[in-house]
Formats: structure tokens, C-alpha cells, sequence
């Protein structure tokens, strides 16, 4: 069970570092809007300026969830006791958390910048 905990954490791991990454991507332009990966709603897919600005906006929860799942599966990789599902599980529903919690941030921040917002 140790092995699976370990991998699992350490996916965890690389999920928050490429969430973190790609939210980034979009927020200084890098990541054009697509159908496979950033914040795909029809609010920031509607132009690459919401698009830009829902990452801009989203780029904080994101980071810090990203930071957060990063600090917690190092801290259960390193201590056995912690190595379990549930410290798999409370990464994820962080991870997640912030994902869920980016999409009204953005959406504000498309919001905020329209003419007349």
C-alpha cells in the first residue's frame, strides 16, 4: 500500500504543478484559448482578452491550491503516518477546490472588464 500512496501523492503532485503551470500559460498569453486545456467556459472562450484576463484573475486560487496540494503531499511523502488515502483525498478535493473556486473568480474579473461592467 506504501507504493501506491507514494505514486498517488506524487501524481497529485504533478497534477497541481501543470494546473498551476497551464492557469499561468493563460494568464500571460502563452496558452491561446483552446478546447483542451485552461479555464473553458463559454465566458473566458469568448475572446483571447477574456480569455488573457479570466487567468490573470484565476492565476491566485490557483496558486495557492497548487501551492497548498504541493506542501501537503510533500509533508505526507515525508512522513509515513500520513502516507494514506485520505491525505490522497484531501489533495485532491484542494486541488480541485481551487479549480472550482478560479471559475466564478474569472469570470468576475470578464465581467469586470467589459464596457459597461
Amino acid at each position: 500500500m506504501t507504493g501506491a500512496m507514494v505514486f498517488a501523492l506524487t501524481i497529485e503532485i504533478a497534477g497541481a504543478v501543470l494546473v498551476t503551470w497551464l492557469t499561468w500559460r493563460g494568464a500571460d498569453g502563452s496558452l491561446a484559448r483552446n478546447s483542451l486545456a485552461g479555464i473553458r467556459t463559454r465566458i473566458t472562450m469568448s475572446s483571447e482578452l477574456a480569455w488573457r484576463i479570466g487567468h490573470r484573475a484565476a492565476l491566485r486560487p490557483t496558486i495557492a491550491a497548487g501551492a497548498i496540494t504541493v506542501v501537503w503531499c510533500s509533508a505526507s511523502l515525508g512522513l509515513p503516518p500520513l502516507r494514506t488515502p485520505l491525505s490522497v483525498i484531501v489533495a485532491a478535493v484542494v486541488l480541485l477546490g481551487g479549480a472550482l473556486l478560479s471559475i466564478p473568480v474569472a469570470h468576475r474579473a470578464v465581467r469586470r472588464s467589459a464596457p459597461g461592467g
